[in-house]
Order: structure tokens, then C-alpha cells, then sequence
């Protein structure tokens, strides 16, 4: 085999993978890349990580958007922190009702939406699903103490699974933009 090869080969395999990030950043860029606005509504101050974008199994019939959330009391109370996840699939409704993280801990899964982006036919339909996952502080530390990703497995009525990864970079860049500005 020839270098060429052989690097070919290693970048396809490369692209097999179970979860690909299509849109990756370093802590630093998620960092920047965090909105901050003040909330009279809530008397709080929310966070945004940047949205990002990955896929289940390679294709872009089964993608996932995700983003860091975070609600700080203006009193100095501890944040609420959430995950924002859109997961868009095709065909039938998969009613997504339960989410796990390592070591099988149920966590609260709140439905946001559900949306029908677009129809080649009347059987053949892009779905979307906005969901929402509750976290702790201390689930984002120990993964970070780790140097781990999130990962959350997301159960639906319908059977199927889909298991959502926030890298260890972006839970850096979004926790110590919240720990900074909170001082």
C-alpha cells in the first residue's frame, strides 16, 4: 500500500465514527461565543453557549443541535443550567420522553416543540423535536474534573435511542464564561 493509501483509508474509517461533530470549538472559541443578557423577566442573568451541530450516524438525516443554557439570579443565587437539544430525523414522530447521563441517572426531560420541517411526500417528512435536559452544576464539574464529555442517552416512545455528546471543550468555555462573570 502506498502512503496515499493508506491515508485515505484512515481518513474514511475516520469518518465512520458514531458521533461526528460537524461543528467543533475549543474552550476558548465557546468562551467568546457565549451571549449574555439580562432577564427583568426572570431577575436573572441568561447565558447561550453557541449552538452546535452533530449526527448520530454520519448522515444528515439524523442530526443533533445542542446549546448550553444558563439562568443566574441577580440575588447570587446558584445558576440553573440547561440543555438545549433539537434533534431532527425523519419519517414518524419519535416522542422523545426520557434522558440519562452515565451511570443511568434519570434527568428531568422537558418537550419544547416539535416542528415538521419539510415533506418529499406525504411518508417521507423531516421531523424535529426541541428538548430540554435539567442539569446540575456538579454533573458539569465532574465531567470537566474528568475531562469528559456529557453524554445524555435520549429515550423515545417509539423505541428508538439517541445518545447527545457536549465535549469537555465546550463545557469548559460555557462554565467558565457563567463562573467569570459571576465573579
Amino acid at each position: 500500500m502506498t502512503k496515499f493509501t493508506t491515508y485515505l483509508a484512515a481518513v474514511l474509517l475516520a469518518g465512520c465514527s458514531a458521533t461526528t461533530s460537524i461543528t467543533q470549538k475549543s474552550a476558548s472559541e465557546v468562551r467568546q461565543a457565549v451571549t449574555i443578557h439580562n432577564s427583568s423577566e426572570n431577575n436573572a442573568t441568561e447565558y447561550s453557549g453557541p449552538p452546535m451541530q452533530a449526527t448520530t450516524d454520519g448522515s444528515d438525516h439524523n442530526l443533533y443541535y445542542y446549546m448550553l443554557r444558563a439562568l443566574a439570579p441577580k440575588n447570587g443565587g446558584s445558576p440553573q443550567y440547561q440543555l438545549r437539544i433539537d434533534i431532527t430525523y425523519r419519517e414518524n414522530w419519535r416522542n422523545y420522553d426520557t434522558a440519562t447521563f452515565s451511570g443511568g441517572n434519570e434527568v428531568e426531560l422537558s418537550q419544547l416543540d416539535r416542528k415538521v420541517l419539510n415533506c418529499a411526500s406525504a411518508f417521507k417528512c423531516m421531523l424535529e423535536e426541541t428538548l430540554e435536559v435539567t442539569l446540575s452544576e456538579n454533573q458539569i464539574i465532574n465531567a470537566l474534573k474528568k475531562r469528559e464529555s456529557l453524554t445524555v442517552k435520549l429515550y423515545a416512545k417509539s423505541g428508538h435511542r439517541s445518545v447527545i455528546e457536549v465535549p469537555s471543550s465546550y463545557l469548559m468555555g460555557f462554565y467558565s464564561s457563567v463562573v467569570n462573570r459571576r465573579g
